[in-house]
């Protein structure tokens, strides 16, 4: 179990790098626009690049904070339940999450699809999406791979108390 843990957290870092990549190339572009638009020739396409990049950013992240304990979590209802109860609570929320990250991916992967059979483009651009909305979608799988290793690695704690 410690060889998966190990594959789904070094998966999650590329991902991490990958967004970072991403955000820092949507803030080039913004700053040439800026100043490009300052000089009379702005960057055309800008804001779909940024707002198609802003999604890639956050899907590509949601992984790695899950995995790293970052998103919000409603302690203080927890901190009220003891032992058995609690961890009751904690499976059924992960259970819940891989379900919900399982069918956003689901969902988006036949998005992208029928984006790419009727070759959806962006306005200005003309960029196709359905890569983009692909991403999103594995992004969403490799969280409910995240949820998975997290919730079989609570089990395993279980059982060795």
């Amino acid at each position: 179990m410690e060889g998966v843990r190990r594959a789904v957290i070094k998966m999650t870092r590329v991902m991490d790098g990958v967004g970072g990549v991403v955000l820092t190339l949507m803030m080039l572009i913004t700053v040439m626009d800026v100043i490009l638009r300052y000089l009379g020739t702005p960057i055309t396409g800008t804001y779909e690049l940024v707002y198609l990049g802003g999604a890639l950013v956050i899907a590509f992240a949601i992984p790695r904070t899950s995995s790293e304990g970052g998103h919000v979590n409603v302690d203080f209802a927890l901190q009220a339940l003891r032992g058995k109860a609690r961890r009751a609570v904690t499976a059924f929320t992960r259970i819940l999450g891989i379900v919900f990250f399982g069918f956003l991916g689901w969902n988006l992967l036949r998005l992208g699809s029928t984006y790419f059979e009727k070759q959806e483009v962006s306005l200005t651009l003309h960029a196709p999406i359905y890569p983009v909305v692909y991403a999103l979608g594995l992004c969403a799988f490799v969280e409910c791979l995240v949820l998975l290793a997290m919730f079989v690695m609570e089990l395993l704690e279980v059982q060795h108390e």
